[in-house]
């Protein structure tokens, strides 16, 4: 019986190594243990073009012309969870405020609250909420160029919060605010040599 094993399985081997030999022949050879590579970004995905500390900045790749960028921070609870998202961007001159932000917060907050933000110590401002999706609610901000110089020197930003199952409590999101200011240049001078 051992012997009848032992040739079945010679055979077998046999059998692989003609098979590997054949394929040989007839595909380009490949790496036995390839390593990988960096996914290729697709036109219409982002992609990651930059990172300053806490700060990244983020494009869309698109098949010509200029590719929209912003700044942006995926802010994290003390368990590593995704909390809020942050995304910003120069604004058109003309604009009162100098600069924008998209702001995701989690599902369920107290949408008629709205969000409060502030920077380091400063007094916070409210602003509404546009919409909830799947995704979380979004509120969009402008900063005036005094607030954009705060964000630029501050150390934390700080979102406040109410939840809808619990509104007597306000939750604080922190946002850090390393790297912000490099980040920041870094996206404006992106910009303009797309110009």
């Amino acid at each position: 019986m051992h012997t009848l094993v032992k040739l079945g399985a010679a055979a077998l081997i046999a059998a692989f190594a003609t098979m590997a030999a054949a394929q040989d022949e007839t595909q380009p050879k490949t790496e036995e243990f390839p390593t990988g590579s960096e996914p290729e970004v697709q036109i219409g995905q982002t992609y990651q073009a930059e990172q300053f500390d806490d700060w990244e900045i983020v494009c869309v790749k698109v098949e010509s012309g200029n590719e929209p960028c912003e700044i942006g921070q995926l802010v994290l609870d003390s368990s590593g969870n995704p909390i809020a998202d942050v995304r910003v961007f120069p604004l058109p001159p003309n604009s009162k405020a100098i600069a924008g932000a998209t702001i995701i917060t989690p599902l369920g907050v107290l949408i008629q609250n709205g969000l409060l933000f502030s920077i380091d110590d400063a007094k916070p401002k409210q602003y509404p909420y546009l919409f909830c999706n799947n995704i979380g609610c979004v509120s969009r901000i402008g900063f005036v160029p005094l607030e954009l110089q705060a964000l630029r020197k501050g150390n934390v930003a700080k979102m406040t919060v109410r939840m809808f199952n619990n509104p007597d409590q306000a939750i604080d999101i922190a946002v850090s605010l390393k790297g912000f200011s490099t980040a920041y240049t870094a996206l404006t001078k992106r910009l303009l040599e797309q110009k």
